[in-house]
């Protein structure tokens, strides 16, 4: 009977801990998309437009690099992590000083929502 309740206990323990890190990786990310990257005058369309001042740029790079270490949400991780390092050095190359349209483009291309989405968003 105890290894019974000590088991129930380790179980409940370990799916109260994944829960809580789906939960946080939800958090970021939906803290990203809404602070960074959505809408017309979001930082993500100042950087593709070439307006953004330094300070935005700083703080989309910020936004985007909590998103390093994140759990896809669904699909294939390694997938998932390959895009979020593609936008992590994007966005960097551009917070660095990189205002080339070279440079934006990797950064477009690395931001596509679509291609993202239809990997890893929960539908």
């Amino acid at each position: 009977m105890n290894l019974a309740l000590t088991s129930l206990a380790i179980l409940t323990l370990t799916a109260a801990s994944l829960s809580a890190a789906g939960d946080a990786n939800h958090e970021i990310i939906e803290k990203v998309m809404k602070e960074g990257m959505k809408g017309d005058t979001s930082l993500h369309a100042k950087v593709t437009a070439g307006t953004a001042s330094a300070d935005e740029v700083k703080t989309l790079a910020d936004l985007i690099h909590t998103m390093t270490g994140t759990k896809a949400p669904v699909g294939d991780q390694s997938n998932y992590d390959k895009k979020v390092a593609a936008l992590v050095g994007a966005i960097d190359a551009i917070h660095g000083g990189n205002k080339s349209p070279e440079a934006v483009a990797a950064y477009k291309e690395a931001a596509n929502c679509k291609g993202c989405h239809s990997a890893h968003k929960p539908k």
